[in-house]
């Protein structure tokens, strides 16, 4: 059987399809279960999916302390107590003041990327208007 271009793009399309959607779990982490509450940035219960009224997650990477606030306390993120700046974008990507080019995943994964470009440094507030120095040598 001979195929013309117009069926063999729509197969190609539709098998990418299919893949893409079949690999949706595997890139976003959703699986359920604590693991995947903490590789989003949330401290879900015990047993399955967060309700919104989750506490605040707390892990030690690199040294540094990271705390990711609940929606219900305003959010946020802080590393060694200090606010990390970050903007959320509509398809569930996160962008911090430290990794200007680099989307994150989660809050949590900005943060941890954000601990390893600081390298040690101390992380100094966002200077709104301004494009200041984010680090600073201790």
């Amino acid at each position: 059987m001979r195929l013309n271009r117009r069926e063999m793009v729509a197969g190609v399309a539709g098998t990418a399809l299919v893949a893409a959607a079949a690999a949706t779990p595997l890139v976003t982490g959703s699986g359920g279960g604590a693991d995947a509450h903490a590789a989003h940035g949330l401290a879900g219960g015990e047993g399955g999916e967060g309700d919104g009224d989750a506490a605040e997650y707390v892990e030690t990477y690199q040294g540094r302390t990271i705390r990711v606030l609940p929606e219900a306390a305003g959010g946020g993120v802080l590393i060694d107590d200090r606010p990390l700046h970050l903007m959320k974008f509509g398809d569930d990507a996160y962008l911090s003041s430290m990794c200007h080019y680099e989307m994150a995943p989660s809050p949590l994964h900005a943060a941890r990327r954000a601990v390893e470009e600081l390298r040690g440094a101390a992380l100094l507030p966002a200077a709104h208007g301004s494009h200041g120095t984010h680090v600073m040598v201790v």
